[in-house]
């Protein structure tokens, strides 16, 4: 009996361990592009290496230093160094790493809706506070 692609998807995602595995890439692509696009971290580096390079001559901070102020290119090679380290460099984690490397800016957007959501609901708190008192 031959097995259609998709029912090899769906028994490989099935397993417990890969589940934990796409669920820790997903982990790593929030944590990478915390780091590389919120914390404003890279933009501290970039900062320091531009002063130390060029012994504070270069004036414009707007340069790019590909791969590590790209959370595309980052979470991509966090995930395939992952997959290295953990034994699971397959054709199916190397495609779920790009997809998920792809949706980079949805999860920076996501980690922002959250964080405007949280803020809102903490100033309605507030509000009802002061109605009360």
């Amino acid at each position: 009996m031959r097995k259609t692609v998709v029912e090899i998807i769906i028994n490989t995602i099935k397993k417990k361990n890969n589940m934990e595995t796409i669920l820790s890439l997903l982990m790593i692509a929030t944590i990478v592009v915390f780091i590389v696009d919120i914390s404003g971290a890279v933009d501290s580096l970039k900062t320091a290496l531009k002063w130390i390079l060029t012994k504070g001559r270069m004036s414009d901070s707007n340069y790019i230093l590909k791969p590590i102020d790209c959370s595309l290119c980052m979470t991509f090679w966090s995930c395939l160094i992952f997959l290295l380290i953990t034994n699971h460099f397959t054709l199916f984690y190397v495609t779920v790493s790009c997809l998920i490397a792809w949706f980079a800016g949805i999860i920076k957007n996501t980690i922002l809706l959250v964080e405007d959501s949280v803020t809102t609901i903490i100033k309605l708190i507030y509000k009802l506070i002061d109605k009360v008192l």
